[in-house]
């Protein structure tokens, strides 16, 4: 798959037809650029088996998405940077649960002291996703540290045992409608960025 390849697929198609296509899909090009013993299908699904038993999630409910997934970025901003060794692997998360868990920990915080990057946090927030790092900062609160020494555990077994040699980011959506309302979106300025270009 070539940049010229996608531009030619995203210039000819709606927004829901790229997102079905490349980032719902279910062929990972670091999966069949880097695993030669297995068929990176079985292997996705393998992938996504291992971090629904570690982290409670359904299996349905997880995705690769970003330039692991197509090989180039689709953010509007990156100009369909190609995946590197600096590039973050990147892992949509689906629970509702989950996302309930952090905001209502996010507010605990917030009734107390001032919350680092706030304003981004809260526009997050607002389309429906958190993203929890394992080193962001945790304001001594018992949830959020919880969730982080087993993120870090978690991240250290999935690199080792599924070759993934690089930093490991992870988006907790409240649904799939909010993941999809953020990447259309995206989506939707890459295209005019290519329109204006032409």
């Amino acid at each position: 798959m070539t940049v010229e390849e996608i531009t030619t697929f995203i210039k000819g198609n709606t927004e829901k037809e790229i997102y079905d296509k490349y980032l719902l899909g279910q062929d990972v090009w670091y999966f069949q650029n880097n695993i030669v013993d297995e068929d990176p299908l079985l292997y996705y699904d393998k992938f996504k088996k291992f971090i629904s038993s570690k982290l409670n999630i359904h299996f349905h409910n997880i995705s690769i998405i970003g330039s692991a997934k197509t090989k180039f970025s689709f953010s509007p901003l990156k100009e369909f940077k190609e995946f590197n060794e600096n590039s973050d692997f990147d892992i949509v998360l689906v629970s509702n649960e989950l996302y309930i868990y952090f905001w209502s920990a996010f507010y605990e915080i917030s009734q107390n002291q001032k919350i680092n990057n706030y304003s981004n946090m809260t526009s997050n927030i607002f389309r429906k996703f958190i993203s929890v790092k394992d080193d962001d900062p945790h304001f001594e609160n018992e949830d959020l540290k919880s969730w982080q020494r087993k993120l870090s555990e978690f991240k250290t077994q999935l690199q080792l045992e599924y070759k993934i040699y690089c930093d490991i980011n992870y988006r907790i959506y409240a649904n799939w409608e909010s993941v999809e309302s953020y990447h259309i979106n995206g989506i939707k300025k890459l295209k005019q960025n290519l329109n204006e270009a032409n």
